[in-house]
């Protein structure tokens, strides 16, 4: 198995860009340096679910990153007031690293 880097050139898609904020684009790609140290390898395919919900009366944005192999998973709880259901992947095609909304796959 090959144990994938995402440390090459980053492109967003232009959905990428109206839908989601860049505070947010560089957590979500922080997130993966986070899994990297939860398991061993990273797969290709990083899956991020991000989802505004109120959690004990407060707005937060919700991030679930979860990858298939090796099965990962990380959860996040930020306070950030931002209405949002969207699912985003982060693809590594090895010579680039490219992080898209789901409905533009």
């Amino acid at each position: 198995m090959m144990g994938y880097k995402f440390d090459s050139q980053r492109y967003i898609t232009r959905g990428v860009a109206a839908e989601i904020p860049l505070d947010i684009q560089l957590m979500l790609f922080e997130s993966i340096e986070v899994m990297r140290e939860k398991v061993e390898e990273l797969d290709w395919l990083q899956v991020m679910k991000l989802e505004g919900i109120i959690k004990d009366g407060v707005s937060v944005l919700r991030i679930v990153h979860v990858q298939e192999v090796p099965e990962g998973r990380v959860e996040y709880y930020l306070p950030y007031d931002f209405e949002c259901k969207q699912t985003v992947f982060v693809i590594d095609d090895v010579d680039h690293v490219t992080m898209l909304l789901a409905s533009e796959y």
